[in-house]
């Protein structure tokens, strides 16, 4: 019989692999041999034995002792771990979800094409922390409409209307709230970030809303467990829901944080029937049990 790895001999309880034709066979131990369901063919224990590992591994495998998982299935894309994989597979793909790559570094000439390229790309969600608004804005909101109407949830952080920088695009931010769906206005924010569906990062100096002519630099970074990491910082869900003013209802509400560390919500219109001098109304943050303040 000619060399095959499925088919073992018992020899007194010990397992040997037949030799080759018209030779006397080389019997070597294994390890114990256990009765399988096939006459002739025997599961091995293996343990304690002087088999090489990749013999011991091959016989647990046949004895369905052990389980081999394609490494294409450890390495999920957006870094969601496939259920199929059990308790053992499911642990080793969660350590390699953590792995990132940075697939672009970009200065503020080749960013908008990286940019443009990723938001055409987007299918679930696209998050945007950019402080301020300008001209740059007006060719990026076709393409965030676009994204709407693909169905992803698109939100933006921006600073408040009153921030000096703010106060003379007051219009670009009108359009842009005319398009997308959620617009957070944040006190002295100064973040420069673009989640896109909880998988691709983009980070780095650049206002993506507002860059004009300053030297910048950008990382394209891959990686869900990165992704999601930066939302969880962020309070993303949290912070996107903007409430109404308790006392004029309205929508001019931003978001502000003490020196204490606590947020809160406060109403900027002006009119406000609650605004008492520089009082305005306000509310603290209503954070999810699982957010972290």
């Amino acid at each position: 019989m000619g060399w095959q790895e499925e088919v073992v001999s018992a020899l007194d309880a010990r397992v040997a692999h037949e030799g080759l034709p018209a030779r006397e066979p080389r019997w070597r131990p294994l390890g114990r041999a256990v009765g399988g369901r096939t006459p002739g063919v025997f599961a091995v224990d293996v343990r304690g034995s002087d088999a090489g590992m990749d013999r011991k591994l091959a016989t647990l495998l046949r004895a369905q002792r052990a389980r081999s998982v394609p490494a294409t299935q450890l390495i999920a894309p957006g870094g969601h771990i496939d259920p199929g994989l059990g308790q053992f597979g499911a642990r080793p793909a969660d350590v390699l979800s953590r792995h990132v790559q940075v697939s672009d570094i970009d200065d503020e000439v080749s960013f908008y094409e990286t940019f443009a390229a990723r938001l055409a790309e987007a299918t679930t969600s696209l998050w945007i922390w950019s402080p301020w608004t300008a001209k740059r804005l007006t060719g990026l909101l076709p393409v965030l409409g676009e994204a709407v109407r693909r169905g992803v949830r698109v939100t933006v952080f921006v600073r408040d209307p009153y921030d000096t920088g703010q106060k003379k695009q007051t219009d670009l931010v009108k359009r842009l709230r005319a398009v997308v769906p959620t617009v957070v206005s944040v006190n002295v924010m100064h973040q420069k970030i673009v989640v896109i569906d909880e998988r691709t990062v983009l980070l780095g100096s650049l206002n993506s809303l507002s860059q004009s002519r300053s030297r910048e630099v950008m990382l394209t970074i891959e990686g869900g467990h990165f992704a999601r990491k930066n939302l969880a910082h962020e309070h993303s869900e949290d912070f996107a829901r903007t409430p109404c003013c308790g006392a004029c209802h309205g929508d001019e509400v931003d978001l502000r944080r003490r020196g204490n560390g606590t947020w809160h919500w406060r109403c900027y219109n002006r009119a406000c029937p609650g605004r008492r001098g520089d009082r305005a109304w306000q509310t603290e943050v209503r954070f999810r049990p699982s957010g972290r303040r």
